[in-house]
């Protein structure tokens, strides 16, 4: 299949998959940027003098281009709209490596199996605390003071004060709400997202109206 210039994009064509049944599908074309070039012809670079891989000569001029397949209906997801649902999938990756990095859950020890246990156990109950935490509080300051938190920024302050909460249930279960609001107002005030540059957080691509913080201009909205 050849790419011609003059074609606009992005580009979309129905087609049919399945050797027995058939599924009908959508197959859309994302012409990149210049720059998405530049840093995708970077990393086929690093990967061929790194890993040893060989791209073909006939593989690197599709390098411009992203490909996606989908059976969503146009009425629900229009093709221009494709590029950025699919981003959304990385979110549950950013989740995973936002646990790997804050509660090092790839590092263990040569302990025995009991202790290997709990320690597992340990980890995976402070992970459902922060985690549980967080989101509500997302959720309560999004409705409140129509900001958006870091998931990366917010876990990891959480994290810091799981052990005043311990000791506050220990002691006085009744203290627990004011150690609550007072994360509460710290995630306001430190664990907001930070905007860079053009690239679209979660609650741009889900249209979820927002207070705006950051370093590039508020795309303005039809």
């Amino acid at each position: 299949m050849s790419i011609k210039r003059k074609k606009r994009y992005p580009f979309c064509k129905n087609i049919q998959i399945g050797k027995d049944k058939k599924l009908f599908t959508r197959v859309i074309m994302y012409r990149l940027t210049e720059k998405q070039l530049r840093e995708r012809m970077k990393k086929q670079v690093y990967t061929e003098s790194k890993k040893g891989i060989t791209y073909s000569q006939k593989s690197k001029p599709l390098a411009g281009m992203s490909l996606y397949v989908t059976n969503t209906p146009w009425e629900i997801v229009p093709m221009e709209q494709i590029h950025d649902f699919y981003s959304l999938r990385w979110q549950v990756e950013t989740i995973f490596k936002t646990w790997k990095s804050l509660f090092q859950i790839h590092h263990w020890q040569n302990i025995k199996q009991d202790r290997l246990e709990c320690h597992v156990y340990g980890k995976l109950i402070a992970i459902f605390l922060c985690s549980s935490i967080m989101f509500k509080m997302r959720q309560l300051i999004l409705q409140k003071k129509q900001q958006e938190l870091s998931e990366y920024k917010s876990i990891g302050m959480i994290q810091d004060h799981l052990h005043i909460l311990y000791q506050t249930i220990q002691q006085n279960i009744q203290e627990v709400t004011k150690i609550l609001i007072r994360l509460f107002h710290l995630l306001q005030k430190n664990g907001r997202k930070s905007h860079r540059y053009d690239k679209k957080t979660v609650f741009d691509i889900l249209g979820v109206i927002y207070e705006y913080n950051g370093l590039r201009k508020p795309k303005k909205t039809a």
